[in-house]
């Protein structure tokens, strides 16, 4: 008996996760997904369920002396069904040495593919499957193997174009692609908007719900990256603001007002929080590795709670070395001992909780690659736990802030008397943090 109520206390926080509706909701799209399996259904409503699909990415190459700007990227699935294009992006170009570079990003189930570089068609074209041209193509499988637990993120190889001629018709229509076509700055993930407001609907509490359990829905609403200001402005640094688990880049709000960022240019990251981990490293590697931000100049990673863990590991994988600050507030490096409750009782597991399970191996391997020597670590943690327990900042742990390797890798550490929250709001971190930002544009800015 005493053994039965120790398990059940041990299962406490994870009924309080399981009352919420979305929470439910998730675990009905987790049992309508195996019903549905090898239909075409199941591939046209791909990754309602987060962990069932693989974050593919891939890089096109062009001459550098090529005049095409923008291309359509489809995805064509060619097993379980009669093929046809189940995805389509719009990628722009930017020019990297003697090449034109650009990256794509899709999320995809079990199943045997191609993409296909396309002409993209003009924006009055009728989308008759005679229109589109293949410049280039490549393929690739994924497998049950390939959707790991800690490991579900795919990169391709890379699709070389070397002419503007075509190669082939494209064999199939895109016509239900339509409005992915025409609206392709509006639904792009691998691009970002300018000049936003944070006070925009799409950084609410609510929309970033939908990042920790619909994904999907959340990547149709949202982009990846979006920059706070009209224009890179001349000479700048580029920051890069990466909010933590069930965050906005609203939270940055107060931070973003007291910093001085008149040598900076800011931009903040926005992500499904629910989604693994190592998949939106994978992606935020990438989008950073394209040049669509730091170029080959410098930059700065400002990121609290689980967003420095997402940007540590992007750091593991490979990626242009320019030099870089990398800050993070709060980050509970040693993952949270909640999220290992809940993979082993819960009956249905969020992707993130195995990410950031401090037994899980995605913790356990965070430290892989030692940093290069063009990165600096700077990390600030909190310890203001108002309520009785461990020392922590009232959600994460100071050993968890604290693990070992973080501080044997950190330039410096700095501790403020905050909570988790409050940390973004405080005067004093802000200031400890304009200093870091002073010293690296002295050191970096050309004069």
């Amino acid at each position: 008996m005493k053994q039965f109520f120790q398990q059940f206390l041990l299962f406490i926080p994870v009924l309080i996760i399981l009352q919420s509706c979305s929470y439910m909701d998730t675990m009905k799209r987790a049992k309508h997904n195996e019903e549905v399996k090898g239909t075409d259904e199941y591939y046209d409503n791909k990754c309602l369920v987060a962990e069932e699909c693989a974050g593919v990415s891939g890089k096109v190459v062009l001459p550098g002396s090529s005049k095409i700007e923008a291309l359509a990227i489809a995805i064509v699935v060619e097993d379980g069904n009669e093929s046809r294009v189940i995805d389509l992006e719009v990628i722009n170009f930017t020019k990297s040495g003697d090449t034109k570079v650009s990256y794509f990003f899709f999320d995809l189930p079990v199943g045997i593919y191609t993409a296909y570089a396309l002409k993209k068609p003009d924006q009055g074209s009728s989308l008759e499957d005679t229109e589109a041209s293949v410049l280039a193509k490549g393929s690739g499988s994924i497998t049950k193997k390939d959707l790991k637990a800690y490991q579900n993120a795919i990169v391709l190889d890379d699709i070389t174009i070397n002419s503007a001629e075509s190669i082939e018709q494209f064999p199939y229509t895109l016509k239900h692609m339509d409005s992915k076509l025409k609206n392709s700055k509006k639904q792009r993930r691998g691009t970002f908007d300018d000049n936003v407001d944070l006070d925009d609907p799409v950084f609410s509490h609510q929309v970033a719900m939908e990042g920790l359990y619909y994904p999907e829905s959340f990547n149709r609403k949202t982009k990846g990256i979006y920059r706070l200001a009209p224009a890179f402005k001349k000479g700048s640094i580029p920051i890069l603001f990466v909010h933590g688990m069930s965050g906005t880049p609203r939270d940055w709000k107060y931070m973003l007002e007291n910093l001085d960022l008149t040598q900076y240019t800011p931009y903040v990251l926005y992500y499904p929080s629910g989604e693994d981990f190592t998949k939106l490293a994978s992606h935020y590697n990438a989008w950073i590795a394209s040049d669509k931000i730091f170029e080959k100049g410098p930059g700065v990673i400002v990121a609290h709670s689980f967003g420095g863990i997402i940007v540590r590991d992007g750091l593991n994988l490979e990626h242009e070395s320019n030099r870089l600050l990398f800050i993070s507030l709060a980050t509970p490096y040693g993952g949270d001992a909640k999220a290992s409750d809940g993979v082993k009782n819960a009956p249905y597991v969020i992707p993130s909780w195995r990410s950031i399970a401090d037994d899980g191996s995605f913790i356990k391997n965070l430290y892989r690659k030692k940093l290069s020597d063009e990165e600096t670590f700077e990390l600030i943690f909190a310890y203001n736990n108002s309520g009785d327990g461990q020392s922590g900042d009232g959600h994460v742990l100071l050993e968890k802030q604290l693990r070992i390797e973080a501080q044997k890798e950190a330039t410096s550490m700095r501790g403020f008397n905050e909570d988790h929250i409050s940390i973004l709001s405080s005067k004093e971190t802000a200031d400890y943090i304009n200093t870091l930002l002073d010293k690296f544009a002295k050191e970096n800015i050309k004069k």
